[in-house]
């Protein structure tokens, strides 16, 4: 999809500009991340040593691994066993366009999913396959792909999530490929087996952006699909693990789509702190923002809440950028060979770009975190081709000491110590009113999956509640936690385990 001159500038200027001032954020390690043709990025304590590390997918076959010590970050990729899988000549047409942490046996240590593209003609070779790195709890990965039953030769894999769909307590993994059936493997211990087509997640369409969440609160995790070239959305509903395509009858599958439109990723948070989750779409077209209206079905309310214009929007992800307590999201969108990124920032009753120079540099992954634990989020954007950037890009949220002491990180585990991603946080002042609500990751951003804290921006200071639902075999269960201090957990982060 191309767009002129009139219509781009439309599309800049029908968002109102807040002053620069109102962000600051800044470039981190400029010659470290140099490398050009980034696509996918994803945060984890890979070396468990209580800070967070990122790896960065590129499109020619490179995967690399910055390892966080004292916030400074190194690429330890070769020597953690993620280097190259052929030459640099052979890799030309591969793009590693996904990846996705997870503990998937249950040892303590995360692994990392890797999903490929074939970009070039004739014949893929035979690396145009996906990759899972189990990690050896020390530093390093041995590749399983095939001996795990999850090589998956052939495939686009776009967006990758480790989820545990039958509440059994391991990790299942979702693949959506955009070449094909998208496949949802059952972890059976030794191996996974592929059992989309039984449950009825065998979609065909060109499947780019998935959310897992429990949609309508029945006790398991339903999937929302974005999908490309001109294919209709879907929200696949899970009734005793068996799937149901609804989107048709929420109004939410968008037929009569060009072509050259579709949606691509998706970000589920509470952006109205009511407790319902929400999602945004960022698409080839007009980005959608569904509002949940607590019953399962959801109402489309981009346009009345100020997220209009129309343009090649790829990754998006929710966070409280500015500890104001309402989440913000940002948009990696581009426009020809250029970035055309969006921040919103939530006022509360609409949404506002202001965006700044410095942080317009994605046109495709997008991922928060708070690398160096101060109590603000930082961002971490991948750009593929436009000129101006065309690498991965780092940026520290530079918000005041008073700001970042309003703010609160929480990690949640299941009861046997492992990530729960698809439970739902959330936190009440002391007279029991919400705060807000947050998902713990399941897949966002652009065919990514983070493994972190969940965090909060606190619009004021006191004690608050922490409320973590679980979504198990027996439905959800939820525990409390009262009379936490935020000030008490500041550059800490606060876990909270299930209880047996």
């Amino acid at each position: 999809m191309r767009y002129g001159l009139t219509t781009l500038a439309a599309l800049v200027l029908s968002f109102p500009v807040l002053a620069a001032d109102a962000v600051n954020f800044a470039v981190v390690q400029p010659d470290t991340f140099t490398t050009p043709h980034a696509l996918s990025n994803a945060w984890a304590d890979y070396d468990n040593d209580g800070d967070l590390d990122l790896v960065v997918a590129y499109g020619h076959g490179v995967l690399k691994l910055f390892q966080n010590t004292n916030n400074v970050f190194t690429d330890v990729a070769v020597k953690a066993g993620l280097g190259p899988v052929a030459d640099e000549a052979a890799l030309a047409p591969i793009e590693f366009r996904s990846a996705a942490w997870g503990d998937y046996d249950g040892d303590g240590n995360l692994d990392l999913y890797v999903g490929t593209r074939f970009a070039g003609t004739g014949k893929p070779p035979a690396f145009n396959r996906s990759f899972l790195y189990h990690s050896n709890g020390n530093g390093t990965f041995t590749e399983v792909a095939q001996k795990m039953g999850v090589d998956a030769p052939g495939a686009s894999v776009r967006q990758a999530s480790f989820i545990d769909l039958d509440g059994d307590g391991d990790l299942d993994l979702f693949m959506a490929d955009r070449n094909g059936a998208n496949r949802m493997f059952r972890n059976d211990g030794g191996a996974f087996v592929d059992i989309a087509e039984n449950v009825g997640l065998a979609d065909k369409r060109f499947t780019v952006g998935v959310c897992w969440f429990d949609m309508d609160k029945d006790g398991d995790l339903d999937a929302f699909v974005a999908n490309q070239d001109g294919g209709t959305d879907a929200f696949y509903k899970n009734d005793k693990g068996m799937f149901t395509d609804v989107a048709p009858q929420l109004g939410m599958n968008h037929p009569g789509r060009a072509k050259d439109e579709g949606g691509v990723g998706c970000s589920v948070g509470d952006y109205d702190n009511d407790g319902n989750l929400d999602i945004f779409v960022a698409t080839y077209g007009d980005n959608l923002l569904y509002r949940s209206n607590g019953n399962g079905t959801f109402t489309d309310v981009a346009q009345k809440m100020g997220i209009t214009g129309h343009g090649h929007n790829v990754g998006a992800s929710w966070g409280d950028f500015d500890n104001d307590g309402l989440l913000d999201i940002f948009v990696g969108a581009y426009h020809d060979t250029e970035a055309t990124d969006i921040l919103y920032r939530n006022t509360g009753t609409g949404f506002v770009n202001v965006i700044t120079p410095v942080m317009n540099g994605s046109d495709h992954g997008v991922q928060w975190a708070d690398f160096d634990q101060d109590g603000d989020l930082d961002l971490s954007l991948t750009n593929d081709f436009s000129k101006a950037v065309a690498r991965h890009t780092l940026l520290r949220n530079n918000l005041s000491d008073a700001a970042r002491k309003k703010s609160l990180a929480v990690m949640v585990r299941d009861a046997k110590g492992k990530f729960a991603p698809g439970a739902e946080v959330r936190l009440f002042d002391a007279a029991g009113k919400i705060l807000g609500s947050r998902l713990v990751h399941t897949g966002d951003g652009y065919n990514s999956q983070s493994v972190t804290p969940v965090y909060f921006g606190l619009a004021a200071d006191g004690p608050v509640t922490v409320e973590v639902t679980y979504i198990t075999a027996k439905g959800r269960v939820t525990q409390k936690q009262a009379g936490v201090k935020p000030a008490e957990w500041a550059g800490k982060t606060l876990t909270v385990t299930q209880k047996p």
